[in-house]
């Protein structure tokens, strides 16, 4: 095991999520890089931002999640575990006792997915249901519920997100929470700046609601900030792409920077086969295995040649090719994205806390190769940490 690192000050949080699931092999090896103030990356001890390395055993992963500041194992058998911070009792164990090393997350069984942001996570059960726990200052728990703004309605274990069902898949930004119903439709809840729950209005919304102007979605990806808002992309049955909510930085990808509580047609997207968003960009797989970058570009996080001036912030209002080939899978964190490409993980945006994984602290606006980690079957990606499932490391 390398010795921890030495201690400094921490950031304080930025709630978002972003993340990519694929298929997990029988046996894999949990790996984390970057920030680990918390013990997030799962090595059984706290330190200052590390270079790639083996997280603890855990056996019989299926899915993993990053986020801020603590993960997340979904397991073969539908139970899940959790490390790192616990604030506001986002490991779902019952306290607020932050975890170098996996606890079993109460009360769950017949997970089929996980989604999380900020500091509140969302299970999907086997029967369509979903549960949600932590932090509750925007209704982001669904149940009814809200802070208004504070943090005095957190749940230290699941409770279940009130008269919701026949629901596919989950998703968390921010503030905000969305789910794909099996017909195709979305509903949300929570913290509605910029009218990312598309219901015409820009109140907090502590139940789901549905999400006007959504139908034919077979994937949703949402990525955001608490007290700052969100936005929200729905991948549509004949591959094109719909967005709504914040649009400071483009990232929306209608050529404006004008905020929407409707949907709007990305442009020059096509042939999309898997989505990712991050507080203030945008990704897209496409056909062919190229990547299309979006939104803000201060720290490089969009990989492309000539950025523009969105005022006083770099960025692109509409998707452009992000410099790789052959791409099969992509993730945007916080200022940084990572994505596979001929079997290896590379990283690009913010180095800060060592999330592009290449040894330095550098930041890079070109895909630089994740050390250590190739051929990953999954990449989970946080505000300032990431996690893959490889064969061997």
């Amino acid at each position: 095991m390398p010795m921890p690192m030495p201690m400094a000050i921490k950031p304080p949080i930025i709630a978002l999520f972003a993340a990519l699931v694929l298929a997990a092999p029988a046996h894999a090896t949990l790996v984390g890089w970057g920030y680990n103030w918390d013990g997030e990356l799962g090595r059984g001890y706290k330190s200052a931002p590390q270079d790639p390395g083996a997280a603890l055993a855990l056996a019989g992963i299926k899915q993993v999640v990053a986020a801020g500041h603590y993960s997340l194992a979904l397991l073969n058998d539908g139970t899940v575990r959790a490390w790192g911070g616990n604030l506001m009792g986002q490991l779902g164990n019952g306290t607020r006792q932050e975890s170098t090393t996996p606890v079993v997350v109460k009360g769950l069984s017949n997970v089929t997915q996980i989604a999380a942001s900020g500091c509140h996570v969302i299970a999907l059960l086997s029967n369509g249901t979903v549960m949600t726990w932590g932090g509750n200052a925007w209704g982001e728990l669904g149940n009814g519920t809200s802070g208004n703004g504070s943090e005095g309605a957190a749940s230290l274990v699941p409770i279940p997100v009130s008269g919701l069902s026949g629901v596919v898949a989950v998703a968390a930004g921010g503030g905000d929470d969305v789910a794909l119903l099996g017909n195709g439709t979305v509903v949300g809840w929570g913290e509605n700046k910029y009218g990312v729950l598309g219901d015409g209005t820009r109140e907090l919304k502590d139940r789901p609601t549905r999400i006007g102007g959504l139908s034919g979605v077979k994937a949703v990806a949402l990525g955001g900030n608490g007290s700052l808002g969100a936005h929200l992309l729905a991948l549509l049955n004949n591959g094109t792409v719909l967005a709504l909510g914040d649009n400071v930085a483009g990232q929306l990808g209608d050529g404006t920077l004008t905020s929407s509580s409707v949907p709007v047609q990305v442009r020059r997207l096509s042939g999309v086969t898997a989505i990712s968003a991050s507080f203030s960009h945008s990704l897209a797989l496409v056909e062919g295995g190229r990547a299309m970058a979006w939104g803000n570009d201060s720290m490089g996080e969009l990989g492309i040649q000539s950025p523009e001036r969105c005022g006083e912030r770099v960025c692109s209002r509409v998707p452009a090719r992000v410099g790789l080939a052959n791409v099969t899978a992509i993730a945007a964190g916080l200022r940084f994205s990572v994505a596979v490409s001929t079997g290896r993980a590379l990283a690009w945006g913010e180095n800060k806390y060592r999330q592009l994984g290449d040894g330095n602290t550098t930041n890079s606006s070109v895909p630089v190769a994740v050390l250590g980690v190739s051929e990953p079957s999954q990449i989970a990606v946080g505000e300032w940490h990431s996690l893959a499932l490889v064969r061997s490391f």
